[in-house]
Protein backbone atom coordinates (compact mmCIF):
# COMPACT_ATOMS: atom_id res chain seq x y z
CA UNK A 1 0.00 0.00 0.00
CA UNK A 2 1.16 3.51 -0.80
CA UNK A 3 0.30 4.86 2.64
CA UNK A 4 2.20 2.21 4.56
CA UNK A 5 5.54 3.16 6.05
CA UNK A 6 8.59 1.26 4.78
CA UNK A 7 10.23 -1.04 7.31
CA UNK A 8 13.49 0.16 8.75
CA UNK A 9 16.50 -1.85 7.59
CA UNK A 10 17.77 -2.28 11.14
CA UNK A 11 14.45 -3.54 12.59
CA UNK A 12 14.74 -7.05 11.10
CA UNK A 13 18.32 -7.37 12.30
CA UNK A 14 17.31 -6.21 15.77
CA UNK A 15 14.55 -8.82 15.92
CA UNK A 16 16.95 -11.57 14.86
CA UNK A 17 19.38 -10.43 17.54
CA UNK A 18 16.70 -10.49 20.25
CA UNK A 19 15.55 -13.92 19.05
CA UNK A 20 19.10 -15.27 19.20
CA UNK A 21 19.61 -13.83 22.69
CA UNK A 22 16.34 -15.37 23.87
CA UNK A 23 17.34 -18.80 22.54
CA UNK A 24 20.77 -18.46 24.15
CA UNK A 25 19.20 -17.57 27.51
CA UNK A 26 16.80 -20.53 27.35
CA UNK A 27 19.61 -22.95 26.49
CA UNK A 28 21.87 -21.54 29.22
CA UNK A 29 19.19 -21.83 31.90
CA UNK A 30 18.30 -25.36 30.74
CA UNK A 31 21.94 -26.46 30.92
CA UNK A 32 22.27 -24.90 34.36
CA UNK A 33 19.30 -26.84 35.72
CA UNK A 34 20.12 -30.22 34.14
CA UNK A 35 23.83 -30.12 34.97
CA UNK A 36 23.43 -31.62 38.49
CA UNK A 37 21.39 -34.50 37.05
CA UNK A 38 23.98 -35.05 34.32
CA UNK A 39 26.87 -35.08 36.80
CA UNK A 40 25.02 -37.47 39.08
CA UNK A 41 24.26 -39.90 36.24
CA UNK A 42 27.72 -40.02 34.67
CA UNK A 43 29.52 -40.42 38.00
CA UNK A 44 27.16 -43.17 39.13
CA UNK A 45 27.72 -45.06 35.84
CA UNK A 46 31.53 -44.92 35.97
CA UNK A 47 33.80 -47.54 37.47
CA UNK A 48 36.21 -46.50 40.25
CA UNK A 49 39.10 -46.89 37.80
CA UNK A 50 37.61 -44.25 35.50
CA UNK A 51 37.43 -41.57 38.17
CA UNK A 52 41.11 -40.69 38.00
CA UNK A 53 41.44 -40.80 34.24
CA UNK A 54 40.12 -38.63 31.42
CA UNK A 55 37.92 -35.56 31.65
CA UNK A 56 35.79 -35.54 34.84
CA UNK A 57 32.60 -34.59 32.96
CA UNK A 58 33.12 -36.99 30.05
CA UNK A 59 30.65 -39.79 29.42
CA UNK A 60 31.58 -43.19 30.90
CA UNK A 61 33.26 -45.73 28.61
CA UNK A 62 30.57 -48.26 29.49
CA UNK A 63 27.36 -48.11 31.49
CA UNK A 64 28.49 -49.76 34.71
CA UNK A 65 25.51 -50.66 36.93
CA UNK A 66 27.53 -52.19 39.72
CA UNK A 67 27.37 -49.00 41.79
CA UNK A 68 23.56 -49.18 41.92
CA UNK A 69 23.70 -52.87 42.81
CA UNK A 70 26.17 -52.22 45.63
CA UNK A 71 23.99 -49.45 47.06
CA UNK A 72 20.79 -51.51 46.98
CA UNK A 73 22.25 -54.85 48.09
CA UNK A 74 25.13 -53.96 50.38
CA UNK A 75 24.03 -50.69 51.96
CA UNK A 76 21.55 -51.31 54.75
CA UNK A 77 21.37 -47.58 55.45
CA UNK A 78 19.88 -47.02 51.99
CA UNK A 79 17.08 -49.53 52.60
CA UNK A 80 16.38 -48.14 56.06
CA UNK A 81 16.45 -44.55 54.82
CA UNK A 82 14.21 -45.38 51.86
CA UNK A 83 11.58 -47.00 54.08
CA UNK A 84 11.71 -44.14 56.61
CA UNK A 85 11.47 -41.51 53.86
CA UNK A 86 8.57 -43.36 52.28
CA UNK A 87 6.67 -43.59 55.58
CA UNK A 88 7.25 -40.00 56.67
CA UNK A 89 6.64 -38.49 53.23
CA UNK A 90 3.38 -40.40 52.81
CA UNK A 91 2.17 -39.31 56.26
CA UNK A 92 3.14 -35.65 55.71
CA UNK A 93 1.59 -35.44 52.24
CA UNK A 94 -1.60 -37.17 53.38
CA UNK A 95 -1.99 -34.80 56.34
CA UNK A 96 -1.39 -31.73 54.19
CA UNK A 97 -3.72 -32.94 51.44
CA UNK A 98 -6.56 -33.34 53.93
CA UNK A 99 -5.95 -30.39 56.26
CA UNK A 100 -4.87 -27.52 54.03
CA UNK A 101 -7.75 -27.64 51.48
CA UNK A 102 -10.32 -27.45 54.29
CA UNK A 103 -8.45 -24.66 56.07
CA UNK A 104 -7.95 -22.78 52.81
CA UNK A 105 -11.66 -23.04 51.98
CA UNK A 106 -12.57 -21.43 55.29
CA UNK A 107 -9.96 -18.71 54.89
CA UNK A 108 -11.12 -17.95 51.34
CA UNK A 109 -14.86 -17.87 52.02
CA UNK A 110 -15.20 -16.49 55.54
CA UNK A 111 -15.54 -12.72 55.95
CA UNK A 112 -14.81 -12.69 59.68
CA UNK A 113 -11.84 -10.65 60.76
CA UNK A 114 -10.24 -13.42 62.78
CA UNK A 115 -9.74 -15.53 59.66
CA UNK A 116 -7.98 -12.67 57.92
CA UNK A 117 -5.62 -12.49 60.89
CA UNK A 118 -4.99 -16.24 60.66
CA UNK A 119 -4.27 -15.86 56.95
CA UNK A 120 -1.61 -13.23 57.61
CA UNK A 121 -0.15 -15.34 60.41
CA UNK A 122 0.37 -18.11 57.85
CA UNK A 123 1.91 -15.55 55.53
CA UNK A 124 4.35 -14.37 58.20
CA UNK A 125 5.21 -17.95 59.09
CA UNK A 126 6.55 -18.50 55.58
CA UNK A 127 9.16 -15.79 56.18
CA UNK A 128 10.66 -17.54 59.22
CA UNK A 129 13.50 -19.94 58.30
CA UNK A 130 13.73 -23.22 60.19
CA UNK A 131 17.14 -22.27 61.60
CA UNK A 132 15.40 -19.65 63.75
CA UNK A 133 13.17 -22.22 65.45
CA UNK A 134 15.59 -25.16 65.41
CA UNK A 135 16.55 -24.96 69.08
CA UNK A 136 12.99 -24.36 70.42
CA UNK A 137 11.80 -27.30 68.30
CA UNK A 138 14.49 -29.52 69.78
CA UNK A 139 13.62 -28.49 73.35
CA UNK A 140 9.85 -28.91 72.91
CA UNK A 141 10.09 -32.30 71.21
CA UNK A 142 12.45 -33.55 73.88
CA UNK A 143 10.04 -32.37 76.58
CA UNK A 144 7.10 -34.33 75.12
CA UNK A 145 9.13 -37.43 74.26
CA UNK A 146 8.97 -37.08 70.47
CA UNK A 147 12.65 -36.40 69.93
CA UNK A 148 14.40 -38.91 67.66
CA UNK A 149 11.12 -40.34 66.38
CA UNK A 150 9.47 -40.48 62.97
CA UNK A 151 6.21 -39.17 64.42
CA UNK A 152 7.96 -36.08 65.76
CA UNK A 153 9.54 -35.47 62.37
CA UNK A 154 6.14 -35.82 60.66
CA UNK A 155 4.52 -33.32 63.04
CA UNK A 156 7.26 -30.69 62.66
CA UNK A 157 7.62 -31.05 58.89
CA UNK A 158 3.83 -30.88 58.44
CA UNK A 159 3.51 -27.81 60.62
CA UNK A 160 6.36 -26.09 58.84
CA UNK A 161 4.75 -26.77 55.45
CA UNK A 162 1.16 -25.77 56.26
CA UNK A 163 1.75 -22.04 55.80
CA UNK A 164 2.83 -22.09 52.16
CA UNK A 165 0.19 -24.71 51.29
CA UNK A 166 -2.63 -22.69 52.86
CA UNK A 167 -1.46 -19.51 51.15
CA UNK A 168 -1.37 -21.04 47.65
CA UNK A 169 -4.58 -23.05 47.95
CA UNK A 170 -6.50 -20.12 49.48
CA UNK A 171 -5.73 -17.97 46.46
CA UNK A 172 -6.90 -20.80 44.20
CA UNK A 173 -10.16 -21.32 46.10
CA UNK A 174 -10.99 -17.64 45.63
CA UNK A 175 -11.18 -18.29 41.88
CA UNK A 176 -13.92 -20.91 42.33
CA UNK A 177 -17.34 -19.33 41.53
CA UNK A 178 -19.51 -19.06 44.61
CA UNK A 179 -22.60 -19.66 42.45
CA UNK A 180 -21.80 -23.37 42.47
CA UNK A 181 -21.88 -23.46 46.25
CA UNK A 182 -25.07 -21.41 46.37
CA UNK A 183 -26.74 -23.84 43.96
CA UNK A 184 -25.65 -26.77 46.13
CA UNK A 185 -27.06 -24.99 49.20
CA UNK A 186 -30.40 -24.48 47.46
CA UNK A 187 -30.50 -28.23 46.75
CA UNK A 188 -30.14 -28.86 50.47
CA UNK A 189 -26.42 -29.70 50.67
CA UNK A 190 -24.66 -28.94 53.94
CA UNK A 191 -21.40 -27.00 54.11
CA UNK A 192 -19.47 -30.25 54.55
CA UNK A 193 -21.17 -31.86 51.56
CA UNK A 194 -20.73 -28.74 49.44
CA UNK A 195 -17.03 -28.68 50.07
CA UNK A 196 -16.32 -32.36 49.39
CA UNK A 197 -18.81 -32.84 46.53
CA UNK A 198 -18.54 -29.48 44.73
CA UNK A 199 -15.45 -27.50 45.69
CA UNK A 200 -12.89 -30.22 46.38
CA UNK A 201 -13.14 -31.88 42.93
CA UNK A 202 -12.50 -28.49 41.33
CA UNK A 203 -9.33 -28.18 43.40
CA UNK A 204 -7.75 -31.24 41.79
CA UNK A 205 -5.13 -29.30 39.75
CA UNK A 206 -3.84 -27.32 42.72
CA UNK A 207 -4.04 -30.34 45.03
CA UNK A 208 -1.92 -32.42 42.65
CA UNK A 209 0.53 -29.54 42.30
CA UNK A 210 0.87 -29.20 46.05
CA UNK A 211 1.11 -32.98 46.41
CA UNK A 212 4.20 -33.01 44.19
CA UNK A 213 5.74 -29.98 45.90
CA UNK A 214 5.06 -31.36 49.39
CA UNK A 215 6.53 -34.71 48.37
CA UNK A 216 9.63 -32.95 47.08
CA UNK A 217 10.09 -30.86 50.23
CA UNK A 218 9.49 -33.80 52.57
CA UNK A 219 11.56 -36.33 50.63
CA UNK A 220 14.57 -34.02 50.34
CA UNK A 221 14.31 -32.45 53.80
CA UNK A 222 17.60 -32.18 55.61
CA UNK A 223 17.42 -29.43 58.25
CA UNK A 224 14.41 -30.81 60.12
CA UNK A 225 15.57 -34.41 59.91
CA UNK A 226 19.13 -33.67 61.03
CA UNK A 227 17.70 -31.84 64.05
CA UNK A 228 15.21 -34.52 65.10
CA UNK A 229 16.35 -37.89 63.72
CA UNK A 230 19.62 -38.88 65.36
CA UNK A 231 19.68 -42.67 65.61
CA UNK A 232 20.66 -44.67 62.48
CA UNK A 233 17.40 -46.67 62.44
CA UNK A 234 15.34 -43.48 62.14
CA UNK A 235 17.36 -41.67 59.49
CA UNK A 236 15.79 -40.67 56.21
CA UNK A 237 17.56 -40.76 52.83
CA UNK A 238 19.19 -37.31 53.06
CA UNK A 239 20.85 -38.33 56.33
CA UNK A 240 21.71 -41.87 55.21
CA UNK A 241 23.74 -40.49 52.29
CA UNK A 242 26.51 -39.43 54.66
CA UNK A 243 27.54 -43.08 55.07
CA UNK A 244 29.88 -42.71 52.07
CA UNK A 245 31.78 -39.87 53.67
CA UNK A 246 34.70 -40.79 55.92
CA UNK A 247 38.00 -39.39 57.15
CA UNK A 248 39.82 -40.92 54.18
CA UNK A 249 37.53 -39.30 51.59
CA UNK A 250 34.27 -39.96 49.76
CA UNK A 251 33.25 -42.98 47.67
CA UNK A 252 32.17 -40.79 44.78
CA UNK A 253 30.72 -43.50 42.53
CA UNK A 254 28.59 -45.08 45.24
CA UNK A 255 27.60 -41.68 46.63
CA UNK A 256 26.28 -40.48 43.27
CA UNK A 257 24.54 -43.81 42.69
CA UNK A 258 22.85 -43.25 46.06
CA UNK A 259 21.86 -39.71 45.01
CA UNK A 260 20.43 -40.93 41.69
CA UNK A 261 18.35 -43.66 43.32
CA UNK A 262 17.07 -41.14 45.85
CA UNK A 263 15.88 -38.82 43.06
CA UNK A 264 13.97 -41.48 41.10
CA UNK A 265 10.73 -41.58 43.16
CA UNK A 266 10.22 -37.79 42.92
CA UNK A 267 11.09 -37.74 39.22
CA UNK A 268 8.62 -40.54 38.49
CA UNK A 269 5.90 -38.77 40.47
CA UNK A 270 6.51 -35.55 38.55
CA UNK A 271 6.41 -37.29 35.16
CA UNK A 272 3.01 -38.81 35.93
CA UNK A 273 1.52 -35.57 37.28
CA UNK A 274 3.19 -32.87 35.18
CA UNK A 275 0.06 -32.20 33.09
CA UNK A 276 -1.75 -31.10 36.26
CA UNK A 277 1.21 -29.02 37.44
CA UNK A 278 1.69 -27.21 34.14
CA UNK A 279 -1.96 -26.45 33.50
CA UNK A 280 -3.48 -26.55 36.94
CA UNK A 281 -2.18 -23.65 38.92
CA UNK A 282 -2.70 -21.12 36.09
CA UNK A 283 -5.92 -22.34 34.53
CA UNK A 284 -8.38 -21.45 37.27
CA UNK A 285 -11.00 -23.72 38.72
CA UNK A 286 -13.79 -23.59 36.14
CA UNK A 287 -13.86 -23.08 32.41
CA UNK A 288 -16.82 -22.37 30.22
Amino acid sequence: MKGSLPKRPGMAARRRLFGALRIFAVVAVTLLFISPLYISLIYSLKTPAEMGTGTPLALPRSFYLGNFRDVIVNNGDFRTGFVNSLITTAAIVLALTVITPMASYVLARSRRRVYNIIYYVFLMGILIPFQCIMFPTYVNLRAVGLMNSLSGFVIVRTGFQIGICALIITDFVRTVPTELEEAAGIDGASLFTTFWRVVYPLMKPINVTMLVLNTLFSWNDFYVSVTILQSPQNRTLPLAQFVYRSESGVDVNLAFAFFTLSMLPVLILYLFSQRYIVGGIMSGAVKG
